[in-house]
């Protein structure tokens, strides 16, 4: 599981402009994360899961990422609720497979062939 959603779940990430992301595979978002990378993570290894994926842009991040695994405990199903409730809001636009190719609110051009013309 990729805990920060390629960085669209975390707080610190703002989509950029929609029209650099019109031709995005990963879609289109419109609102910045709602997470810390604690939170994040220690959603994630509450679950089930048997593989977590971090990326690190950098030694800092590493480091706290570390230190966030070596403090970890176990979120309780009210501290669970809560994340999940925090994350609604942006819940499909930080999904790497998507339901539709973007949000049903924003009116993007067809990029077909026969419409670049």
């Amino acid at each position: 599981m990729k805990i920060a959603s390629r960085g669209r779940i975390l707080s610190s990430w703002t989509p950029p402009p929609v029209e650099e992301q019109k031709r995005s595979w990963e879609g289109v978002a419109t609102r910045p994360g709602t997470l810390n990378i604690r939170d994040a993570t220690n959603y994630v290894l509450s679950l089930p899961v048997s593989t977590n994926i971090i990326g690190c842009d950098n030694i800092a991040q590493v480091e706290e990422n570390v230190q966030i695994a070596r403090e970890f405990t176990p979120l309780s199903q009210a501290q669970m609720a809560a994340i999940a409730e925090q994350t609604a809001p942006i819940a499909r636009q930080v999904l790497f497979f998507h339901f539709e190719s973007r949000p049903r609110d924003i009116d993007l051009p067809d990029n077909s062939p026969e419409d670049t013309g």
